[in-house]
């Protein structure tokens, strides 16, 4: 790995794009059909914005970057979201993840992870975990692939506003399962479904969902334009913030 790109990775983690009750990891994999030894990596930038009868700005950027190794993988990912509403800001959120992917066989593997994460406008001061799961290749050809992981995680989460009865620190174990569909439309276009449950080991009335569909379409062999549709679900979402979030997000991908 050279000194710029070094140097590009850390620009973009210092600068540190999406981050919702549950965070989509898998749109930030980096999938190589080479499986060489050796880096690779990942730059993303998100814009949009209105004018008119309201103002509104937001803009993301993100970093990701992949070591391969003979017996498996390690990424980094660092984002950074940013948005104003007529002026005031109403997006403000931070995110961390690194993994170690330890392969079995061609289709199954271990994984470790660490995460950390902020995100001012649903009160979460911080919320950091440690987690580690099993990942099964269950569909591979041409056209179509499919994954399906389980796992186990720790998290510590602090809420601020001291004036309400949800505020400090709590700890909690979830189960991590994932299941994620990706198909070619063509050589250079495929659609992707992610589709994330987390449910709270000790109450099985507390989880989490995500659901993520994506377009992308390759531009040239390193640049990627991507376009996806976001629902987060959190049954026992902070107070004073929605159970449910919904957001589309446009951007591109870059490629080192």
């Amino acid at each position: 790995m050279s000194l710029k790109h070094i140097f590009i990775f850390l620009l973009f983690c210092l600068t540190s794009i999406q981050s919702y009750a549950i965070i989509n990891i898998e749109s930030m994999r980096i999938d190589s059909d080479k499986k060489t030894q050796g880096f690779e990596g990942k730059l993303a930038f998100d814009i949009s914005g209105q004018n008119g009868n309201s103002d509104k700005f937001i803009a993301g950027l993100g970093g990701r970057a992949q070591w391969y190794l003979q017996d498996g993988t390690h990424f980094l990912v660092a984002n950074y979201e940013y948005g104003e509403f007529s002026g005031t800001r109403d997006t403000n959120k931070t995110f961390l993840h690194a993994r170690n992917i330890n392969y079995i066989t061609q289709s199954q593997a271990w994984e470790t992870f660490i995460q950390l994460e902020s995100n001012e406008f649903t009160r979460l001061e911080q919320r950091s975990l440690l987690g580690a799961g099993f990942r099964w290749q269950i569909l591979q050809s041409d056209k179509h692939a499919s994954y399906f992981g389980i796992g186990i995680f720790r998290s510590r989460e602090e809420l601020d506003m001291e004036s309400l009865s949800d505020q400090g620190i709590s700890y909690i174990s979830r189960l991590n399962n994932y299941i994620v569909y990706n198909f070619a439309i063509s050589s250079h276009s495929r659609l992707v479904n992610t589709l994330y449950y987390q449910p709270n080991l000790s109450d099985g009335s507390d989880y989490r969902l995500l659901e993520q569909f994506a377009l992308q379409l390759d531009i040239t062999e390193m640049l990627k334009f991507k376009l996806s549709i976001n629902i987060s679900h959190d049954s026992e979402a902070a107070l004073l913030t929605e159970e449910t979030d919904t957001s589309y997000q446009s951007g591109f991908e870059y490629t080192f």
